[in-house]
């Protein structure tokens, strides 16, 4: 008797974690949106959501920024192929973005470093926000003088999604329940 409602309630747990789990997996859908940031400004987009942690960019789009010269995400291309590590291409923060800041070029924050040169100035990488909580993305082109500047990237933020610490408690339990519930079973077969 008292075996079979051990058995009972360790099975009403897995399923009611199971159900928990899914509806978390249904409302923690990964965030994900397109904007646009612009040459124009230093602080030329920013996220309408908030984000944390490791994100997921596709960055496409040209313009120019330096002269005569136009150029990517991360590379001057019209004036050969370069990239300059200072200026003239995608800049990141979690604050709005000033000129002349070196500090904010993308790369810095992108896991593996700088990705090659994409003749169809297209790139995906990961980018790490360095927070832990969701916060606002600004995104930019590096540059001093922005009057002669034009073109814009259009820039594609998802998040990785990473269980919640809940979830991951769910699931801890849920092991916990199945090993506990062999172990019963294992003790009336014997």
């Amino acid at each position: 008797m008292k075996k079979q409602l051990i058995r009972k309630l360790a099975a009403t747990f897995l399923v009611a974690a199971g159900c928990a789990l899914a509806s978390e997996a249904a409302v923690a859908a990964p965030t994900s949106e397109t904007l646009t940031a612009v040459f124009t400004t230093p602080d030329g987009g920013v996220t309408v959501n908030g984000y944390d942690g490791w994100v997921r960019l596709d960055v496409s789009g040209v313009g120019q920024s330096l002269g005569s010269c136009f150029n990517d995400a991360f590379y001057l291309y019209t004036c050969g192929i370069a990239h300059d590590g200072s200026f003239y291409q995608l800049t990141f923060g979690t604050t709005t973005l000033v000129a002349l800041n070196p500090a904010q070029d993308a790369f810095h924050f992108i896991d593996g470093g700088l990705p090659a040169y994409n003749p169809s100035h297209n790139y995906v990488f990961f980018l790490n926000t360095g927070v832990f909580s969701p916060t606002l993305l600004h995104f930019g082109v590096s540059d001093g003088v922005f009057r002669d500047n034009s073109g814009a990237y259009t820039i594609n933020v998802t998040e990785i999604g990473v269980p919640e610490p809940g979830v991951l408690a769910l699931i801890a339990a849920g092991l916990l329940s199945l090993f506990g519930f062999g172990l019963i079973r294992r003790r009336a077969d014997v």
